[in-house]
């Protein structure tokens, strides 16, 4: 049982986050502050069965989530967009939800624990591959790299160059696409006067590393949707979309940890290896950031390489992010896209720009 934040500290945590989604998540929004203004402590204190680095509503909200989606019939679920397909009407309101809260707590308090404790929150929203394809099609374009995933959930994101993205112009003047138009289709705005390069480069293998690997043949599917904000039903019917490609393009999924993750890949002598994280790195100690990026410095110093990392730098401290960016109370808050190439020894840092957290928009960087 985690030892980590007070009550007070989590109940602040429920009351930040819902400020922070209450304009793209009202549901979660409300439901949020329901669990967070709450005088009774009770549900929110099942976040103390969580490991400390989980410690977090997003959670709680996940494992609540789940349940919901597997008994639908409750009256907590049927207020669930994801249960019912209506958008949700915030309100000022929560008792009645917050009554619903707990009696649905109560009812399911052992399976909440068993979540809470042996879960963690791992969606890897697939919209970021459009991101992850923007950043590989950034010069130089590799060919026939070992493409690989560390924290990959699901491995979802190693079909980057599967997925049929979209781009458009902020102020509509232009639209390019690419991919296959069977698979998942993605969209992308960016605030750019001119197309983007979007042609990457093929990739030799593909190989995702995580330390609960999701396989979506199995129930254990039903986590990844549950990890999604019930209020925003385009991503869960993407995901559901790309859950059924994972199952028709099968991939190499290995059990790891970040750090052990490294240990097997500087074992491989392919010709080239192309590294992606996504709200990964977050989840780690900040020792264990610097490890990371250490240790995948000195594999590049003695081997081509490139990294990819979609990282929000309040968080990620230890990575290398545009000073600016970091240096800004908001915008360090933002996901930043950033590129690290290894040649013969030497890196090459890109800052490429920053992204909504689930890949809806670009902000090219201006330098």
């Amino acid at each position: 049982m985690s030892t980590g934040a007070s009550d007070r500290e989590i109940a602040a945590m429920f009351d930040d986050f819902a400020q922070s989604v209450s304009a793209r998540a009202p549901f979660c929004a409300d439901i949020a502050r329901a669990i967070g203004d709450d005088a009774q402590p009770r549900v929110r204190k099942l976040l103390d069965h969580a490991p400390q680095l989980q410690q977090r509503p997003v959670l709680l909200l996940a494992a609540v989530h789940y349940l919901v989606l597997q008994d639908p019939n409750t009256p907590l679920s049927r207020r669930y967009p994801s249960v019912t397909g209506i958008p949700h009407v915030p309100t000022l309101d929560r008792n009645g939800l917050a009554a619903d809260l707990h009696e649905f707590c109560d009812t399911y308090r052992n399976e909440l624990i068993d979540l809470i404790r042996t879960r963690h929150t791992q969606t890897n929203d697939i919209s970021r591959s459009a991101l992850l394809r923007l950043a590989l099609a950034h010069q130089p374009v590799i060919e026939n790299s070992i493409l690989i995933d560390i924290g990959c959930s699901a491995g979802l994101n190693l079909h980057l160059d599967a997925y049929h993205c979209t781009y458009t112009a902020e102020n509509g003047l232009w639209s390019i696409s690419a991919g296959d138009m069977a698979a998942p289709a993605l969209r992308c705005s960016v605030r750019a006067a001119a197309p983007p390069r979007i042609e990457i480069g093929t990739f030799a293998g593909r190989i995702g590393f995580d330390p609960h690997p999701i396989d979506v043949d199995t129930h254990d599917a039903m986590w990844l949707l549950a990890c999604v904000w019930p209020d925003q039903l385009d991503r869960i019917e993407r995901l559901k979309e790309a859950i059924a490609w994972a199952k028709a393009h099968p991939i190499d999924l290995r059990t790891a940890d970040a750090l052990a993750a490294l240990t097997e890949i500087e074992a491989m002598h392919d010709d080239h290896l192309t590294i992606v994280n996504s709200w990964v790195l977050s989840y780690l100690s900040l020792d264990h950031q610097h490890s990371y990026r250490q240790r995948l410095e000195a594999l590049g110093r003695r081997r081509n390489l490139t990294w990819v990392y979609l990282e929000q730098p309040s968080t990620t401290p230890v990575l290398q992010h545009d000073k600016q960016t970091a240096r800004d109370p908001q915008r360090s808050e933002l996901t930043a896209v950033t590129r690290i190439d290894w040649n013969d020894g030497v890196s090459h840092v890109h800052h490429l720009g920053t992204m909504h957290p689930h890949g809806y928009w670009f902000h090219p960087s201006e330098r």
